[in-house]
């Protein structure tokens, strides 16, 4: 029994026969779709030597390479997993629809580098705007409103409620 309306339809969609109206999605050749698959796992790879290189630790005292293991474990083995499917016939769909990813990527990539020569709230504040707007396409008003909101709550959760100390930036700008 599906959970929701948009499984129904979707089921429903899936189980009809094709009209012309909906083009089936475009789909990478063979080699091209083996090599996204890969470029996932050589990404989660190389995370899981850089996790490692900072140091693990363990579960009752983890050190600051704890998570980044675990989040490249699952990238390096959703890679792995989908490249034996490549491999057993089955292709990824055309990668046009990847700009918003690409954008959600390169905004935390930003963040990181922000916090470089920026305090923490800074780089937040810059990078909620960032997201709501290209990603979200709010209007400027609202997207002022909750980048501010959200700036503020994570700074009460995080620096005030759990008093975690925020890094210092690294270069300091006049």
């Amino acid at each position: 029994m599906p959970l929701d309306f948009s499984e129904q339809t979707g089921q429903a969609a899936h189980n009809r026969p094709d009209t012309g109206d909906n083009p089936p999605p475009a789909q990478l050749g063979s080699f091209a779709s083996l090599a996204v698959h890969v470029g996932v796992t050589l990404l989660g790879v190389a995370g899981l030597v850089l996790a490692i290189s900072v140091g693990v630790g363990s579960l009752n005292e983890p050190g600051p390479g704890l998570w980044p293991l675990v989040a490249s474990s699952l990238a390096t083995a959703a890679g792995v997993a989908t490249i034996v499917q490549t491999l057993l016939g089955k292709r990824v769909e055309s990668l046009r629809g990847s700009a918003r990813p690409a954008l959600g990527v390169a905004l935390t990539v930003l963040f990181v580098l922000l916090l470089s020569f920026v305090s923490v709230i800074v780089a937040l504040l810059v990078v909620f705007v960032l997201w709501t707007r290209l990603l979200g396409g709010m209007a400027w008003r609202p997207v002022l409103c909750w980048s501010l909101l959200g700036t503020a709550l994570l700074y009460v959760l995080f620096g005030v409620l759990l008093a975690t100390p925020f890094p210092a930036p690294l270069t300091v700008i006049p």
